[in-house]
């Protein structure tokens, strides 16, 4: 029966010869490798190069980004969207005010708020800051106004609440910060006015403990209010514990452990990072002997691993390509792969696949449009 249904097929030697072609052709052809663990690699750039812009990402695994500010100094409304299928970013609607330095929330119901932001600096260097307000919907790619707050703000820190609302705290700069707070209600599109802080606080940060409180720390410079640090309850401020070191222009992470790891600020190697544990209320330092450490504009992400990635940012004389990652359970540090270009002031995003993507930023020849993905 074999022998009889030979003729059905190519003979012999054509079979041969096509493997022997499809070996040498997959000897010469390049495929597709995973990257490495721990590496930097470069994705789709972004349509406009921007700094200081904000980075989301939506419940369907799209990053939007936001406002900034170009090479020429330009505030921006453009907006765009980065799908990590196919590492492109596509334009999306534009903001009804141009901003930079403003907050972007992801609300429970799947849409963004950005609030606040630096609207304009003059011929003086006097910074304008905004109050308004405006949503994206992502199923329509379109952005509404919503409620303005109370108070102007930029660089100012916003939380989302466990119970769907959120608190907008501090801002302004650094030699004139802010001590008030407001809630946005999604359901009404309007903002309350919360409880005052107790330090005037600008280009700070600030996180949701898993108790429900908020820590804000840092953002003054004046040595106390540097060092201090406060938690919100309901409306009320409380300051605790002191970090040990004045710090402005930091990052904050919870960690899966429950402390926040707060790094930046300081120009001092053995200074440059510390962690709040809540119970009891204490700041230790975490030892990372970082050479030129950032001052500001790192960006600090939690990875899948529990570990933390510190990247970019800028010293008092260059920007930063370098980045370190924090073990919590040994309290170590340990470099890793360095960013494709300098970046500072940019933004750093978890998408859903577990990779890191850094967006825009400032580098060594101006506002990049450059975008990289990092693989844990």
């Amino acid at each position: 029966m074999i022998f009889r249904n030979v003729h059905r097929f190519a003979p012999v030697h054509t079979l041969v010869l096509a493997a022997l072609f499809a070996i040498a052709f997959a000897a010469i052809t390049p495929f597709p490798l995973l990257a490495q663990s721990g590496t930097w690699k470069n994705t789709g750039s972004l349509n406009t190069a921007r700094r200081f812009h904000s980075a989301t990402l939506l419940m369907n695994g799209e990053v939007l980004v936001a406002g900034g500010r170009d090479s020429a100094g330009n505030t921006l409304t453009s907006a765009e969207l980065y799908n990590p299928a196919t590492g492109k970013w596509t334009v999306t609607g534009s903001l009804a005010t141009a901003r930079y330095t403003h907050s972007a929330t992801l609300l429970s119901n799947g849409q963004v708020l950005v609030a606040g932001g630096i609207f304009g600096i003059d011929i003086h260097g006097i910074v304008t800051c905004d109050a308004t307000a405006e949503l994206y919907n992502p199923t329509t790619g379109r952005w509404t106004t919503t409620g303005s707050m109370n108070k102007s703000r930029c660089y100012h820190t916003a939380t989302l609440l466990p119970d769907g609302t959120v608190l907008a705290a501090g801002g302004g700069t650094i030699v004139s910060p802010d001590n008030s707070a407001e809630i946005y209600d999604p359901s009404k599109g309007t903002w309350k006015v919360t409880g005052t802080m107790n330090v005037a606080r600008a280009v700070t940060a600030a996180t949701l403990l898993p108790n429900g409180q908020v820590l804000i720390s840092g953002g003054n410079s004046t040595s106390a209010g540097g060092r201090s640090a406060e938690l919100y309850t309901n409306g009320v401020w409380n300051l605790t514990t002191s970090m040990n070191v004045l710090r402005q222009s930091l990052t904050a992470t919870l960690l899966t452990n429950g402390h926040v790891l707060v790094f930046g600020g300081s120009n001092l190697e053995s200074d440059a990072t510390e962690f709040y544990n809540p119970t009891p209320a204490t700041w230790s330092g975490t030892h990372c002997f970082c050479v030129s450490p950032p001052i500001g504009g790192q960006t600090e992400t939690l990875l899948p691993t529990g570990k933390v990635l510190i990247a970019g940012g800028t010293t008092e004389y260059h920007f930063l390509f370098g980045a370190k990652l924090y073990d919590p359970i040994t309290n170590s540090w340990s470099g890793t792969g360095t960013m494709n270009a300098f970046r500072s002031g940019h933004t750093a995003t978890l998408l859903q696949n577990g990779l890191v993507l850094a967006a825009g930023g400032s580098s060594s020849t101006g506002v990049t449009a450059s975008t990289e993905l990092y693989t844990p």
